[in-house]
């Protein structure tokens, strides 16, 4: 059997729009948490009114409202290293020698806001085309290590099929007169953590749904439509036909390891038409507003999540300082 992480974060965190493989749901999102009340399916979203539009060319200096309730980069790491320490001690204790699997490089937003709206920078785009720089490459991956069955069994606390890995389901059997503790290693250091409900580690469900769902909803927003508007009348006068920024980024003909000089050429015109007509002000503005008006109607809920965050990661600083 092959090891399997032991952790991830999943944030991505964030909402790109830009290359269609880092689009809204980010580098890759969280999956869905109990965390806060259901979402209602196809409930409508009340579009607010937005009494002040910044004047911007990139938002990557601008935080969100949600941002207090998501994992920063720096606390994904950190969480992810403290649960890695604690299933190799777990994992000692039941007499494995056990490395954990180190993360996987994977492309970086300076902020979560770097790229949310799209490319701005037209120097950049006429490189790059639509994708940020660096996005291209691919990720190196370690070949996984081999374990042993009873390596699995200790690390998951199952070696059945038809249960998952590290769940609550989980352990429970002896191992060497030792109790394997409920979901393995993996289980154990989740446990430690305050890691172990359905984010597994990642953000709560309900931040990461407010976080997308206020990118979607902006676009619907009348001052988002009358921007992209224009937008799209600057991109024809350049000679690309869009609806809004969106379409370009995920034009078909962009997925391609190398951008095409055409790519380059759509990107350039798109940032320069962002700036031209202060789509990212406005669009980071509305945005906002969306979330911020989901924030009040979710306030309780947020405050526990905020709580639980700092909590967790109190609790891997003293791991990692131990």
């Amino acid at each position: 059997m092959t090891s399997s992480p032991t952790t991830g974060h999943p944030k991505a965190a964030v909402v790109l729009a830009t290359a269609a493989v880092l689009m809204a749901g980010g580098c890759s999102s969280s999956p869905p948490s109990s965390s806060g009340p259901p979402r209602p399916k196809g409930a409508a979203v009340v579009m607010p009114e937005v009494s002040s539009v910044p004047r911007l060319i990139t938002a990557a200096d601008r935080s969100l409202p949600i941002a207090p309730y998501l994992l920063s980069d720096k606390q994904s790491d950190e969480l992810t290293a403290a649960q890695a320490k604690l299933t190799e001690q777990c994992m000692t204790r039941f007499g494995f020698r056990y490395t954990s699997p180190a993360p996987t490089p994977a492309f970086r937003p300076r902020t979560p806001t770097q790229f949310r709206y799209g490319v701005t920078d037209p120097n950049e785009a006429a490189v790059d085309g639509f994708a940020p720089v660096g996005s291209r490459t691919a990720p190196t991956t370690a070949e996984p290590a081999s374990l042993s069955a009873e390596m699995t069994l200790v690390l998951t606390g199952t070696d059945d099929p038809h249960i998952k890995p590290g769940s609550s389901a989980a352990g429970g059997q002896v191992y060497q007169g030792r109790k394997i503790p409920v979901g393995g290693c993996v289980g154990e250091a989740r446990a430690r953590l305050l890691s172990e409900g359905p984010e597994a580690g990642g953000d709560a469900g309900l931040s990461n749904d407010i976080n997308i769902d206020s990118f979607e909803s902006s676009r619907k927003h009348p001052l988002v439509r009358a921007v992209f508007a224009k937008w799209s009348q600057c991109m024809d006068a350049r000679g690309f036909s869009y609806p809004d920024p969106l379409a370009a980024t995920g034009d078909s003909a962009w997925r391609i390891r190398t951008a095409s000089a055409k790519e380059k050429a759509a990107a350039r015109a798109d940032a320069d038409c962002k700036k031209q007509n202060n789509v990212v002000g406005v669009w980071y503005a509305v945005d906002a507003a969306l979330q911020q008006q989901a924030i009040e109607k979710n306030n309780a809920a947020l405050a526990k999540i905020k709580k639980a965050i700092r909590a967790r990661v109190k609790l891997a600083a003293a791991v990692l300082a131990g």
